[in-house]
């Protein structure tokens, strides 16, 4: 199986609420379990700063 995760934030980059929390973490137990997961993010500047 894979999964896109298509999302407009993830801790620990950027979090302005709840939904970085569970894409910081759903997608490890998803790998974890064996299913191909990748996430994609919007080019914001504090997520380019934290991925640089």
């Amino acid at each position: 199986m894979q999964v896109l995760h298509v999302c407009s934030e993830m801790f620990p980059l950027l979090k302005t609420g709840g939904l970085a929390d569970v894409i910081g973490a759903l997608p490890a137990a998803q790998i974890a379990g064996g299913v191909d997961t990748r996430i994609l993010l919007p080019a914001f500047p504090d997520i380019r700063r934290g991925i640089t």
